[in-house]
């Protein structure tokens, strides 16, 4: 797989704000996300509410992508830091993706 190929897409369909199209290209259907935000962190899993989780995310939080700090790649995994603009300004996240047929079947994101 091309992991390179599918974080420009992953990024372009972020920029479009369209949840809908997001999850169902990007994400597996059995899809968690564990984000690593607040006191306990929280577990999202399954595509409806990936899709209640990024319109929130699109419509408080995310304001833009603005470059790829770090990027590793293996075998079925992907794992990043990036800077991105937020409500708040610029920020660094990070997220680690395990990959199952080509799509996202565990998101793990925080921002630091």
């Amino acid at each position: 797989m091309d992991f390179k190929k599918f974080l420009d897409n992953h990024i372009r369909l972020l920029s479009e704000g369209d949840v809908g199209a997001l999850v169902e290209s990007d994400y597996h259907d059995d899809a968690v996300m564990i984000l690593m935000l607040g006191d306990k962190g929280q577990v999202i899993s399954g595509k409806d509410a990936l899709k209640v989780q990024f319109d929130m995310y699109l419509k408080n939080i995310y304001r833009g992508f603005i470059s790829l700090q770090k990027l590793v790649t293996f075998e079925d995994s992907i794992c990043l830091e990036a800077r991105i603009n937020t409500s708040g300004g610029e920020a660094n996240v990070w997220d680690a993706l395990y990959m199952k047929n080509g799509k996202i079947f565990r998101h793990y994101s925080g921002m630091m």
